[in-house]
This record gives C-alpha cells, structure tokens and sequence, in this order.
C-alpha cells in the first residue's frame, strides 16, 4: 500500500469527534462532577452537623462559666464552620446554585455554612474571651446583691453577639427547610432552631445587661411594686392582684419592705387615673378605683400605671415601676430554690405550691388574715432565697424564662427610656395594638362573680385559618374548650372559695370572656354551643372587643366558637394570647398564614 493510501485511510483527530462521542464525554464529566459534588455535599453536611452540636456544647459550657472547655470548643467549632465554607466555596458550587430546583439546595448549604462560619468567628471570641464572668451567675444575686459592674464589663460582649446572631437569624429565616432534599432538611432546620434559640438567650442577656444597672439603682435608690396575681379568681393578665410587697433596690442590693393586700389599699372612691374613652365602654369603671381590677384589661403596662398610682394614693408610696408574677411563676422558681419552709405551715415546694396558694389557703383557713399571710410569707421567702444566692441560678432562669413566655413575669418601668426597651421584650405584657403585617388574636378571661372558684377552670384554645382575601386580609377561627372541674358538691366548699352567692350560685363560675380581633379587624360570628350571640362592636386599641357571659356549673363544659377577619394588608402568621390559667400553657402562639 502506498504511503498516499495510507494517509487517505486514516482521519485526522479532530474528525473522529463524533456527536455521539462528545455526548459521552460530556456525560462522563456530568458524572465526575456531580460525584465531585456529591462528596463534596457529604463534608459540609457532616461538618455542620458537627458545628450544632459544638455549638450546643459551648453555650452550655459558657453557661456554666467553664472557660477553659469553652475556648477548646470554640477552636473546634471554627474548625468544622470553617471546613464547611471552604468546601460549598466554588466555582462548581456557584453554578450549582443556579440549576433550577437543585439550586435553592446548594444555595442553602453555601448560606447556612457562611452563617456558622461568621458566628463562630465574629460573635462568639469575645463572648468565649469573657466565659467566666457571662454565665447565669453574673445575673444573679449573691449575698443579696447583685454584681452591677460585672454586668457593665461583659455588656459590650453580649450586645456584639446580640448583634451578630440578629443578622444570622436574618439571613436563615428565608430558607424553607422542609423543601429542600430530604438529607438537607434535618441540619438546616436543626442549625435554624439552634440560631433561633441562641437569638433568644442573647436577646435576654441583651436586654438584662442594658437595664439591669439602672434598674438595680446604680444612679440611685429604685423602689418597685411587686404584684402577685391569683388565677383563682381570674382576670385578664392572671388574677387579682390580692397580694402585693415594695421592693428596693440600692447598688445592686436588694430588698422587701412593706408587704400587703387588698385589706391595706381600699377601694377608692374617685379614679385614680382617667380612663379612655374604648376602656369605658369595655370595662367596669372600677378598672380604675380597685387595685383587684386594676387588670380587668389585657395590657399590662396600662395596669402597672394603674396600680402605680393607686399605691401613690393610698400608701404614699412612689414606685419607679411595676413587676408581677403568679403562683405557678412562683412554682417554677421553686425548681430552682428547692422546698421552702412556711412558718407554722408545710413546706412549699415545685409540686405543691399552686394548689396550696391557690386553694388550700381558702379551704383550710376561715380568717382573711391568715389567707394574706400565706401568700406574704411565701413571697418573702422565695425572695429571700433567690436574694441570698441559695438556689441554683440556671434553674430560677429557666422558671423565669418559663414564667415570661407563659406571661406570668411581666415588668414595667415608670423611666421611658427603659420602658422603650423593654416593650418588645417577652416580659412587656402588652397588649398589641396595630402590629403591622402581624394579624393578633386574643381571649381574655374574668371572674364576675368575687369567687376562687377558676382554680377549677380548665380551658384551652386552638386557632385556624380560612382563605387569603383580597389585600392579605386573613379569614381567622378560634375554638375554646372550657370546663369546670369543681366537684359535684362544690356548692358546700367555704365561702371563701365559692362567694356568698350574690352574683352567681355557690359552686358555680361566672365569667366573662372578652375576644380581641386583630388591629382594623372584627368578628362576623360567635357560638356558643353551636347558639349563635350577639357580636358587639366595642373597641380596644383599634381591635373589635366582643364578650360571652357563662354560668358555668360542675363538670359543665361549653364550646365557644368565633370567626373574624383581620385587617388590610396582615399577611403575617397570626399570634395568640390569652390569660394564663392555673395550668401550663404555651402564649403567644404563631399560626401559619392563610395568605403565605
């Protein structure tokens, strides 16, 4: 064969390149890089997983105050947020990102490890550099002061946090976990609650660290009205606020004075206070002339104002701000303080203290006095144990945090500047008035009849959702479930727990419950018992008040159902609120959004 032959028979390279092979080719390389992908997705998920888990086990360690165990989980940490970035930081990863539907996957990851990575290495040295002094403790009173200027000294620590973990949070919440592949859903969602929570604790410290000085009277002497409120005989915010005690508070030392009830502060015979025009058509106008319906609303810095100047009046005494707590806030510090003593009485403890507050007071003792007594003396030795350092701070800082997000604690500050501060905190107790694009709903109960008879009241709410209407106005539905578990012969329990039977049998409840629609919001019907009652067309803070009126016998129970609409432009998860009861009960509940 001739040399020209052989060249006509054999193809130059670049003719061999055939559509079938370059599709292979392609396909091969789509592989690679897909399993290059694929490993690589392995290592961030493991790395993450791996950083909550540190995560958790700093900031219990800072907690703790281990400094030490916290700086070498700190570098760990680093270590694993810092793999995670390097590895979803790419070429082929910011191409992944724009893959339709596989992309929001990938973007996922590249935020979330960005997010840790910046955590970890922006927000948490200087707080891990101060372990020793912020942990539980520097909040807490010891010998019954409270260090003010160790809280000035890590101050700037937790306000750096606060602010970081604000901007992560921030940049998390536009993920949707639940749509993302399934491997990826439980370390997002997982690393998502983990920055929500810490969010919440540096906000709280946040917040402690900014008021806490002053509070404390580190520009001078601070007196406080401390109101204990009693679910037994229900209203609005808790209960009547039969007990009460003045607190004061020098240099971060702290003190009881004066303790004492209903019986020292008579109701008064003019207003202490004007009231609004929506607060007399809604409430009695006794709202502003007796300190036990001083909470009749919802609001609870309206009450404190209230019950500030009702204290001015009648004891001469001026008051910087108002705190308030109930039985069962008082139960969850017990966790932390351990039993307390009662003198000539039984211990007071976690698992006895609602019932004994609540009821046996009224069962076995016949004298008043004797009844004020019990709750002045448990007060004070509660106070005197959580003052003096006694108990175990993470636990009386777990019931507080209970107490709050159950709205049991609640605080008000007569200085505007603090006030300001502590209004959109979880211990404001206010009642919401327009709350934007937040649709807010709310049930709010009072005894009528001057009984301790809703120690045996049960009740429970569920909230749903009906269609998005036009201008994300949301169709919203409530259902409450309420019993009386009284027994049958309640009738002959003491007076002192049933009335005299003036306003209402003995034995029996009589109740108001007041429903709130959302701002610009109203009900279109309410029942009860399937009966359908009259909707009225008060109003509140700009939300539409109707009430049901119930005699509740027994072991009667009653179904109240209501529809209502919130106003223009709420496209937001709704929010719950109701009066906390004898029972635990989560407040403030989001529902999801008919118009998301």
């Amino acid at each position: 064969m001739s040399s020209t032959q052989r060249r006509r028979g054999h193809k130059p390279w670049y003719r061999q390149i055939t559509r079938d092979r370059v599709l292979m080719a392609l396909l091969g390389l789509v592989v690679l890089l897909l399993l290059l992908f694929a490993f690589q997705a392995l290592r961030a998920n493991s790395s993450l997983r791996l950083a909550a888990s540190q995560a958790e086990l700093l900031q219990n360690q800072i907690v703790a105050g281990d400094d030490a165990a916290a700086k070498a989980t700190l570098s760990s940490l680093q270590e694993s947020t810092s793999r995670a970035r390097n590895t979803t930081d790419g070429p082929l990863w910011d191409l992944g990102a724009h893959v339709p539907f596989f992309g929001r996957n990938v973007e996922a990851v590249q935020t979330v490890s960005r997010v840790m990575d910046d955590v970890s290495t922006q927000a948490l040295p200087p707080v891990v550099a101060l372990s020793k002094e912020i942990n539980l403790n520097t909040y807490s009173p010891h010998d019954g002061k409270v260090d003010l200027a160790a809280i000035d000294k890590i101050a700037p620590s937790v306000n750096t946090v606060d602010g970081a973990l604000t901007d992560a949070q921030k940049e998390l919440s536009g993920i949707d976990a639940q749509s993302l592949l399934v491997p990826l859903r439980g370390p997002v969602s997982t690393i998502q609650f983990k920055v929500d929570s810490a969010k919440a604790a540096a906000d709280s410290g946040n917040l402690a660290a900014k008021l806490l000085p002053d509070m404390l009277g580190q520009k001078g002497t601070r007196r406080y009205l401390l109101l204990v409120q009693n679910n037994a005989e229900i209203r609005s915010t808790g209960g009547i606020s039969g007990s009460y005690s003045i607190l004061k508070a020098k240099n971060g030392k702290l003190s009881m004075g004066f303790q004492g009830s209903i019986q020292d502060l008579k109701q008064f015979s003019k207003p202490v206070l004007p009231m609004t025009k929506n607060e007399s058509t809604v409430f009695s106008p006794t709202l502003v002339t007796n300190l036990l319906d001083a909470n009749l609303t919802p609001d609870f810095p309206r009450t404190a104002e209230i019950a500030r100047a009702m204290v001015a009046k009648g004891l001469d005494a001026k008051v910087d701000g108002v705190i308030s707590v109930d039985p069962v806030a008082m139960s969850y510090v017990l966790a932390g303080t351990g039993p307390i003593r009662i003198p000539n009485g039984p211990s007071l403890d976690q698992s006895n203290a609602v019932d004994l507050l609540l009821n046996k007071t009224y069962v076995l003792l016949k004298d008043r006095d004797q009844q004020d007594s019990v709750f002045k003396v448990a007060a004070r030795a509660i106070f005197d144990s959580v003052k003096a350092g006694r108990s175990d701070s993470r636990l009386v800082i777990d019931g507080l945090v209970k107490s709050a997000s159950e709205n049991r604690l609640m605080i008000w500050s007569a200085h505007k500047d603090e006030q300001a501060l502590i209004e959109p905190s979880g211990v404001s107790g206010e009642l919401s008035g327009n709350g934007g694009k937040v649709p807010h709903v709310g049930l709010y109960l009072g005894d009528a009849a001057s009984t301790k008879m809703e120690y045996y009241l049960d009740y429970n709410t569920s909230v749903s959702v009906g269609r998005c209407l036009r201008d994300d106005v949301q169709e919203i539905n409530t259902t409450t479930e309420l019993t009386s578990n009284a027994p049958a012969n309640a009738a002959e329990l003491p007076k002192a727990v049933t009335g005299n039977g003036l306003y209402t049998p003995r034995g029996t409840m009589r109740l108001v419950l007041r429903f709130y629609s959302p701002y610009a919001g109203g009900f279109t019907d309410v029942r009860v018992n399937g009966v359908k009652q009259t909707v009225y067309a008060d109003t509140h803070r700009g939300r539409n008040v109707t009430k049901v009126l119930l005699t509740v016998k027994p072991q009667q129970s009653y179904t109240i159902r209501t529809s209502m609409i919130s106003g223009p432009h709420q496209p937001g998860d709704p929010v719950f609120s109701t009066t906390p009861g004898v029972h635990s009960m989560q407040n403030d509940v989001s529902i999801k959004s008919a118009c998301s």
